[in-house]
């Protein structure tokens, strides 16, 4: 008799222990958060992990959200990501990287989501409708879709982004733009297919600091297409199909270090104050077809302290090159390989010899 009390007590303690209904008496049955939440535990801010998969949220010790969408596997599947529930719907980064299955980025697709940066690189991505990133107009601050086979690109919302600084598009198959943002200081356009700019390409850009427009095919560079902004220190014309610049193209209005590239065009003149106001920066005129570095162009510039790559170019190294071989130093603050036709280095040619032969 006393066993079977025993086993009774026994079995009603496991049965209690595990949730069971004795006697018509439901008891609780203890469950961690996990269980509360579903298989995945949840951590706010974020979504729930299953939600939103095969995207990603992180949260840092100040709640700042991080999406990455690098596996999404198309537009039908971001758009439903971003169709679950959102605790909240403020987010830092949206990041989308080496990704092939996203060709168009829709109106839809993000959902109520808003970003500071947004990052779409080294993608297949071919289209940006014209209401993607609207609920981004007031956080977006960079935008940066280098390396994807963008064609179609919504320039027009650009005023509508308020707070926009840097916007990267470069690596993609677009015609230039109208450009109008009051905020942007960083455009790289480089290697799309920009074939000409014109002397008011960047006037609805006040604030611009710096211009990337290497690797396209542009052939010229109008009077003050890139004079009367306050802040440019930076401008990148490299790869391109220059043959010349005129006077005031390039006029640097920053007090920052000024820098201007223009290696690897096919520039054989320069004129007279056609690059101006880089006082401590860089001038590179590399890999061009100058035959001579002539004094009131390169002059004004050496003399304000501006370094000036001039190596792979064919000077004859004339009378026209004495007035820098006589002046140390300037001479010096010509970069290291710079030569004449022959090889020789400017650096080694003897001022003498310019006496000897005349040259004023």
């Amino acid at each position: 008799m006393l066993k079977g009390r025993s086993f009774l007590l026994l079995l009603l303690l496991v049965t209690f222990c595990q949730g069971s209904d004795v006697a018509g008496l439901k008891t609780p049955r203890f469950r961690n958060r996990a269980e509360e939440s579903g298989s995945i535990f949840r951590k706010l801010p974020c979504p729930n992990p299953e939600d939103i998969f095969p995207c990603t949220c992180t949260a840092d010790e100040d709640n700042r959200m991080d999406m990455d969408c690098s596996y999404i596997e198309g537009e039908e599947q971001l758009e439903r990501v971003f169709s679950s529930t959102f605790p909240f719907s403020t987010f830092r980064n949206f990041t989308v990287v080496d990704n092939v299955f996203l060709k168009t980025l829709g109106n839809q697709s993000l959902g109520i989501a808003s970003f500071t940066g947004v990052y779409i690189m080294n993608s297949v991505l071919e289209v940006v409708e014209s209401r993607a990133l609207s609920n981004s107009f007031s956080t977006a601050q960079v935008i940066n879709m280098q390396k994807n086979v963008i064609s179609s690109f919504p320039f027009e919302t650009l005023p509508s982004f308020t707070s926009l600084l840097e916007l990267d598009v470069s690596y993609n198959k677009l015609p230039f733009p109208a450009l109008v943002s009051e905020t942007l200081l960083v455009l790289d356009f480089s290697h799309n297919l920009v074939a000409n700019v014109s002397s008011e390409a960047f006037a609805a850009l006040p604030d611009i600091s710096e211009i990337k427009l290497g690797g396209n095919q542009i052939s010229a560079v109008p009077t003050g297409t890139f004079a009367g902004h306050r802040n440019l220190y930076h401008v990148n014309l490299e790869s391109n199909s220059l043959t010349y610049l005129p006077e005031g193209a390039i006029q640097l209005t920053s007090s920052s270090s000024g820098t201007v590239l223009l290696r690897s065009n096919q520039i054989a003149d320069v004129a007279v104050n056609s690059i101006t106001d880089v006082s401590g920066g860089k001038v590179d005129i590399s890999n061009n077809t100058l035959t001579a570095l002539k004094e009131d162009v390169f002059r004004p510039i050496l003399a304000e302290d501006t370094a000036l790559d001039a190596k792979d170019n064919p000077l004859t190294c004339g009378c026209d090159i004495a007035w820098l071989i006589r002046d140390a130093p300037l001479l010096e603050l010509v970069g290291e390989g710079a030569a004449c036709f022959d090889g020789e280095l400017l650096a080694d040619l003897d001022p003498g010899m310019f006496d000897d032969l005349g040259c004023p």
